[in-house]
């Protein structure tokens, strides 16, 4: 029978996954290019609403950038998990996409899971921020050849200051990294966050290889668009990334989980197998009636 449960994986099968996931995008490439507009499209209706106006008072530096995550996070949390959900429904194959995807079930599921997504970046956009007004912009010109303070020395001004600013941002990636589990789990499964979490918590440490490659691609995305020579592809690559990135987080959770067969296949594997059974049993029990000598 087949079990629920994340596996150890390999880095051969990781780059599988930039297969697969591009396999399910050319399934259905014209749903998937109406949930990658909707990331640019959400933010352009979000950003020209003139509630900002009236809600953000000048110099409001956390409410500003509470708005601005706000105007280009939504869109972006719920372009992933749309972009998910839509890679496990033309996974399937049986049913049309949307139907399997737009329905009061499945978008109570992605509202719910967008949200979780939302306050993940939120959070870290916040931290971020934090350490970022941590920051002591140092002034070479007026120092000239006097040397910095110790106390200078580091991120924050203080070197509990840069304990906790460095402890704060590997809570962050820890977070950010179980969250390619958590996400899904809590999409598909809709178990409680606790459970989700010890799973992922559980996929993370069988597969270790996956810490290094996330983080790297991570910090490739944030660099990318401060080179130069790389800015207008960078403008370019981001329109699919998002819908792209939801995919792959589908192929990921369903190979770590479910040996990249859908619950519903093992079903399908599985009913030949269970008639069998319960059909022998039958004509084990009917077979008995004729055998009965009236003798």
């Amino acid at each position: 029978m087949h079990s629920f449960g994340p596996r150890s994986l390999t880095p051969r099968d990781g780059l599988d996954w930039l297969a697969q996931a591009w396999q399910l995008l050319r399934r259905r490439p014209w749903l998937f290019v109406a949930v990658a507009l909707f990331a640019p499209a959400g933010s352009a209706v979000l950003l020209v609403l003139p509630v900002w106006d009236w809600v953000l008072p000048p110099g409001s530096g956390w409410a500003m950038l509470v708005a601005t995550v706000a105007c280009y996070g939504l869109p972006l949390s719920l372009t992933v998990i749309l972009a998910c959900g839509l890679a496990r429904a033309a996974n399937r194959r049986n049913l049309p996409a949307a139907r399997l995807l737009f329905n009061g079930t499945a978008l109570r599921a992605i509202l719910k899971t967008s949200l979780l997504l939302f306050l993940l970046l939120l959070q870290g956009y916040l931290l971020v921020y934090w350490v970022q007004d941590q920051l002591l912009p140092v002034d070479l010109a007026a120092a000239g050849d006097v040397a910095p303070a110790p106390e200078a020395f580091g991120v924050a001004s203080t070197l509990l200051g840069t304990q906790l600013s460095v402890l704060g941002s590997l809570l962050l990636v820890l977070q950010v990294l179980l969250a390619g589990f958590l996400v899904p789990l809590h999409l598909f499964r809709e178990w409680p966050l606790a459970a989700c979490w010890r799973r992922s918590v559980l996929a993370m440490q069988l597969n270790p290889w996956l810490f290094p490659v996330m983080g790297l691609a991570g910090l490739a995305l944030l660099a990318l668009p401060f080179v130069s020579w790389l800015a207008v592809p960078a403008q370019v690559l981001a329109l699919p990334l998002p819908a792209y990135l939801g995919a792959l987080l589908y192929v990921a959770w369903n190979d770590v989980f479910q040996g990249g067969a859908e619950e519903q296949e093992c079903l399908e594997i599985q009913a030949p197998w269970r008639a069998s059974i319960s059909g022998g049993s039958a004509s084990r029990q009917s077979g008995a009636a004729p055998r009965s000598d009236p003798r």
